[in-house]
């Protein structure tokens, strides 16, 4: 401890401080001195003033500060100082002086309290002295907030460590009183804070009296309702803590129940003039009540609670207030449930049935005397109390489904049989919300409850199905008008899907009607009606929850509403497919969800995991329909409309998988989900042929498109495409995994004849030699299929940056290059006409080939590397037709856009290079280099096919690559501006060619990058010049945005080239007959844009001939040809 003597503890400019030493036993001679001093000459009552109040503060921190360092003070040192701080608390002479220092000696009670040698006797001495803060002279409010907070921190310190001391000597009643008036007057948060938990404990742990009980729920029910509020989160944390605490101490104690739940009903019988936020804190507080208060307290005030909350929501107007009283009304019935293990007790003490049966009658009583008025909310009331358990549920079915199954046939509006249809549907989704959540034993009461009006409910929701099928009939046939009374019998549509969720309700009879019927609206109904997308839904749900009805019923059904095929019409043009794909459609979405439940019947274990079921069993039937569709003329249309529904289905299904059935698929048999799909599709699609005919072991086979019976018919490039995209979704489904990997399972690059068993075993993909070797390939259009595989697959767990593992697993470790090459060469070939899905399709194989299968580091069969071929066919493409370098070019942009992707080093800067050579139109011809420029704007762009989705990672690094590789360009264009031209359409080209590269690559890359890496000045010029550019309206439509971006982002910057940017943008929105402008409506529209932007900003600078021209030229704009470019000059 410091060696300051007593004079160096009482200077006020020093402060108190101590040391922090090790606990001792007891204390040395100076802390002896320093308790003398307080004690002796400290006290003497002849030194008054500011300055000796100051004195005693500093000399009680000293103090309380030596009794935090020593664990034991002789007793009767402890008796005098105890003494000695009471007395002074007392003040009972008043003096003055005495009042300085309290915070200190109140916190100094509780240091004191934990010395060795403290005794208990002391404790009733220190709380009465405390108490007297409160007396007549009311010195307590007059203290410091933060003072009062320690003061009752103190007290709820002692009240919970010696509460038995403190009750034996002073009594609970004197203690509670005491209390209270402390707390009497406190208003600050910070104090509630800790008077609210101090009354939850003496409420929950001291033997309170009624009278005890009284005074202290009178003392905080004041502070009820406390309002959630606050702009900031501190106040809104600080709100929320006191309003926990209130809670608290309101359930802190039964006895409370009869005094909060008459306060509450007052509050709710006062609603209207209560505000939402303050309403829904009442009945948030009600709610934990009525949780937390026994089961007998609640039954005493249930039906009080209901007939106020009941009618809020039959009265009110403000939904806010009828959500949490229907929150209520349920937390109630919740809350008077039995509790599973008590399910004997006795009949007297069923709260339940006797809060369930009053409601009930009441809203029964309600809807009898005026259903148009009351049902839709006493619906939602029937919903609420159903919905907590079996019990209610019974009890409500019981009291209210007979009268309204009855009233069916007195209703004759058409709104009024919605609103009960919907009250008849919130029972039945209230029964299935329960079968799902509770045990099968106690939930046959509720099954009983309802299955004793099974016909009647069937008969009512059917009588409500054949009313909806006449409206609908008589809307199509012209009155239209009745479309919205047909909507409102959509209900029972739901209904119906409901009932078969409950087990065992419907008959097979039963089912099969309802079905019959749902699939009848579906097919008669139009498409883009409420009708047929409810209806739509109905049957997806029964599907989902019964696949053997969707098996047996639903989806036979509908594949006979199917034609057999399609007839061309008298010219010999395609036949109208819209029925038939709206019917696929349909039933894509009817069967492409994963089910919930398995078959009625018992599933091999071998088959498909259940939850794949349906989708299978639709896809299954389809391919039966294409084989038939097969041996029919002109009917390639129909088929690929059918492969088009099984692509749509399954990016549907596999988008709605989750963790759990991606789980559920690792541990079932090897036999993967989508195995069935990837070989019937590829079946279907592809055959395998063996060159030349020649049967030898030597013979390589090949791929062909399949061969139809019909000789005049062939499967089209349409049909291959979605073939692949198929083959796609499946090589990249979660399904996959490293261990169970179907593009892994079928992949084989062996061509050879002893491996064929079958040549229409096509399940693998010769993906390697049919891309390398060109005279394999007998029809181009089978790339539509083949390159798909390698898109998509996963890449081997854990395996290196290149891809080595899974390369090898494949068989393309080190020839991936080669196979690029082979790819390119395809696609070059001018002899072989490629239709543009082929050509896309070889480019999207080639861009894997870089981005996923990095190969341009393999060596070529033909030695380099695929820079070192790109080179060579650059440098020999000048003896090359314009088509073919059009061609390579476009090859050169997607490997291009591919390196950079995947930030290949290898590739990225080289190949930007011969694009920007190409930029030069005396390199090539003029159309071909503008044509180069314009494919700059692919470059830093995610495709469809580069992405995560097929295991691409995509390099954020490539953007400040961009643009540096950028600036070069940027200066050649400066130099461009600066040459004297000999060719001025050349020149003129070459310039227009720069800027249009420049702002493809600029367009991608966020604003803030842009900004950060060019010099302001720069975009400006560049900018403007861009606005002017010739035959590119994208380009000149993307340099009017970055004139925008730059305003403002950079206003300081534009201010000076306020009068080019007028002009510029002038030159872009006069348009009219006499002087049309040079840009389309969109550019017209962004133009304008940025003159608005220019007078926003700088409208107040602007000369008076400037304005009067700014105006003069809006009004033109005003009066532009387009709409769009009208409506935005008006603004």
């Amino acid at each position: 401890m410091a060696t300051y003597t007593v004079q160096d503890w009482l200077n006020a400019e020093r402060g108190p401080s101590i040391d922090h030493a090790p606990k001792k036993y007891c204390y040395n001679e100076q802390e002896k001195a320093i308790l003398a001093f307080y004690v002796g000459e400290a006290r003497k009552p002849q030194i008054q003033g500011a300055e000796q109040e100051s004195l005693y503060t500093i000399a009680l921190i000293l103090l309380s500060a030596v009794c935090e360092q020593i664990q034991k003070i002789p007793e009767d040192d402890l008796h005098v100082l105890v003494d000695n701080l009471v007395e002074r608390i007392r003040n009972e002479k008043n003096y003055h002086y005495n009042n300085a220092g309290i915070r200190e000696i109140v916190l100094l009670f509780r240091t004191l309290s934990k010395l060795d040698t403290f005794s208990s006797r002391y404790v009733s001495s220190i709380i009465n002295s405390i108490f007297t803060l409160a007396d007549s002279r009311h010195r307590f409010m007059d203290l410091p907030d933060t003072v009062r907070q320690d003061v009752y921190t103190v007290v709820e310190f002692f009240f919970k460590k010696y509460s038995h001391i403190l009750i034996q000597s002073l009594g609970i009643s004197k203690l509670v009183d005491g209390f209270l008036d402390l707390a009497t007057f406190e208003k600050k948060a910070p104090c509630l804070l800790v008077v609210f938990p101090l009354i939850s404990h003496m409420s929950r742990s001291w033997n309170l009296g009624e009278s005890e009980l009284e005074n202290l729920f009178k003392s905080f029910i004041r502070y009820f309702p406390i309002k959630i509020s606050g702009l900031k989160n501190d106040s809104l944390r600080l709100s929320v803590k006191m309003s926990d605490c209130l809670t608290d101490c309101i359930v802190s104690n039964d006895f409370y129940a009869s005094y909060a739940f008459p306060h509450f009903i007052t509050s709710l019988d006062d609603h209207w003039n209560i505000s939402a936020t303050v309403m829904h804190e009442i009945c948030m507080v009600i709610c934990v009540c009525v949780e937390k208060y026994s089961k007998e307290k609640l039954a005493i005030w249930s039906n009080s609670l209901w007939n106020s909350l009941k009618l809020i929501i039959w009265d009110s107007q403000t939904e806010d207030h009828i959500q949490d009283s229907l929150m209520v009304i349920r937390k109630i019935a919740i809350s008077l449930a039995y509790n599973e293990p008590n399910r004997g007790e006795s009949p007297e003490k069923d709260f339940l049935t006797k809060y369930v049966l009053e409601a009930s009658n009441d809203c029964r009583s309600r809807i009898i005397d005026s259903p148009q008025k009351f049902l839709a909310s006493t619906g939602r009331i029937i919903y609420c109390l159903a919905s907590c358990c079996t019990q209610a549920l019974s009890l409500v079915v019981t009291t209210i489904l007979p009268k309204l199954l009855g009233l069916w046939k007195d209703l004759t509006l058409a709104s009024e049989k919605k609103m009960l249809l919907s009250v008849i549907n919130l029972i039945l989704r209230a029964l299935i919300e329960l079968l799902e959540t509770t045990l099968d034993i106690y939930a046959v009461g509720a099954i009983k409850a309802i299955a004793s009006f099974q016909e009647r409910l069937i008969e009512t929701l059917s009588n409500a199905v054949v009313e909806l099928k006449q409206v609908s009939q008589e809307a199509s046939a012209g009155k239209e008008y009745l479309l919205k009374n047909a909507s409102h019998f959509v209900p029972a549509l739901e209904s119906l899907a409901l009932l078969f969720r409950i087990p065992t309700f419907l008959t097979r009879v039963e089912q099969g009607m309802i079905v019959q019927e749902l699939n009848k609206i579906l097919v008669n109904s139009s498409k883009e009606g409420i009708i047929h997308i409810e209806t739509l839904a109905a049957l997806q749900k029964i599907s989902i929850y019964r696949p053997t009805v969707f098996a047996d019923m639903i989806l036979p059904s509908l594949l006979d509403e199917l034609p057999e095929s399609v007839t061309p019409d008298n010219k010999g043009k395609k036949a109208n497919m819209q029925p038939v794909a709206s019917l696929l459609d349909d039933l894509v979405h009817i069967s492409s969800h994963p089910c919930h439940r398995e078959l009625d019947i018992a599933a091999s274990k071998d088959t498909n995991i259940f939850w794949y079921r349906n989708f299978n069993c639709f896809v299954d039937h389809l391919f039966k329909k294409m084989d038939k569709l097969f041996l029919i003329k002109d009917q390639v249309h129909f088929s690929t409309a059918i492969v088009a529904a099984i692509f749509k289905g399954l990016k549907l299904l596999d988008g709605e998988l989750d963790s759990s059935h991606i789980a559920k698929s690792l541990s079932e048999s090897p036999i993967l989900p989508y195995e069935s799909i990837w070989t019937q599709i590829i079946q279907k699609s592809i055959t395998i042929n063996l060159q030349n005919n020649f049967l030898s072991t030597d013979n390589k086979r090949y791929l062909s498109v399949r061969n139809l019976l019909n000789k005049d018919d062939s499967l089209d490039a349409l049909f291959l495409h979605l073939v692949g995209k198929i083959i796609l979704l499946v090589s990249r489904s979660k399904l996959n995994t490293p261990e169970n990997n179907i593009v892994y399972k079928f992949y084989d690059q062996s061509f050879t004849k002893e491996n064929t068993q079958d040549s229409n075993q096509v399940e693998s993909l010769f993906l390697y030699q049919q891309i390398h070797d060109a005279g394999l390939i007998c029809n181009p259009l089978i790339y539509l299929v083949s390159v798909y595989p390698l898109i998509g697959v996963q890449p081997i767990e854990n395996d290196d940056k290149k891809l080595t593992k899974t390369k090898s697993r494949l068989g393309i470790n080190k020839n991936a290059g080669n196979l690029a090459v082979g790819a390119i060469l395809q696609i070059l070939d001018n002899k072989k006409f490629l239709i543009p899905r082929v050509r896309t399709a070889l480019l999207h194989y080639t861009q894997i080939l870089v981005a996923k299968f990095h190969c341009s580091i393999d060596e070529l069969q033909d030695g380099g590397k695929l820079l070192d071929f790109i080179e060579s066919l650059v440098r020999n493409s000048h003896e090359k037709s314009p088509q073919y370098v059009i061609q390579l070019y476009q090859v050169i942009v997607y490997i291009a856009t591919a390196s950079f992707i995947s930030y290949d080093s290898n590739l990225m800067r080289p190949v930007f290079k011969l694009l920007t050579d190409a930029l030069d139109p005396e390199s090539h011809d003029s159309n071909i280099s503008t044509l180069v420029a314009q494919s700059f704007r692919l470059i830093p762009v995610e495709s469809e096919i580069l992405n995560k989705d097929n295991y691409v990672q995509v390099r954020a690094l490539r953007k400040g690559l961009l643009l540096d590789l950028t600036k070069p360009i940027i200066e050649q264009y400066r130099m461009q501006c600066q040459l004297i031209p000999q060719n001025p359409s050349l020149h003129r080209t070459a310039k227009n060619n720069f800027l249009i590269a420049i702002i493809g690559i600029l367009r991608n890359i966020e604003a803030s990058l842009v900004l950060d890496k060019f010099d302001i000045e720069e975009l400006v010029t560049l900018a403007l010049d861009g606005t002017n550019v010739s035959n590119d309206n994208n380009a000149k439509a993307e340099y009017i945005k970055l004139v925008r971006v730059l305003i403002s982002e950079r206003p300081e910057y534009m201010e000076k080239h306020v009068e080019k940017i007028i002009e510029r943008m002038i030159e872009r929105t006069h348009n009219t007959l006499e002087s049309p402008s040079d840009a389309n409506f969109e550019c017209r529209i962004l133009a304008v844009d940025v003159l608005r932007l220019v007078i926003e900003n700088f409208g107040s600078d602007l000369t008076l001939p400037k304005r009067i021209m700014l105006a003069n030229e809006l009004a033109v704009a005003k009066d532009d040809c387009h709409a769009c470019v009208r409506q935005a000059a008006a603004q």
